[in-house]
């Protein structure tokens, strides 16, 4: 099976919350962990998480045309 994967932000300036823990750390770590798990199932893995844009827009724009 054909499954993408969006860790969620990790794409300045897409960066997350900021508090006592950084979200673009929590979710490229979870989003790593589903990525191993699938792959070791043997399912095909499409990371959608780009690795460049210039604009939040820009960034959820690509991950939607990779996921697609």
């Amino acid at each position: 099976m054909k499954i993408g994967i969006d860790s969620g932000h990790n794409c300045p300036p897409d960066t997350g919350a900021r508090g006592i823990k950084v979200e673009d750390n929590l979710t490229l770590d979870v989003g790593n962990r589903v990525i191993a798990k699938l792959r070791a199932l043997g399912h095909e893995v499409v990371v959608c998480k780009p690795s460049s844009a210039r604009t939040v827009t820009e960034s959820l724009s690509k991950r939607c045309s990779t996921a697609n």
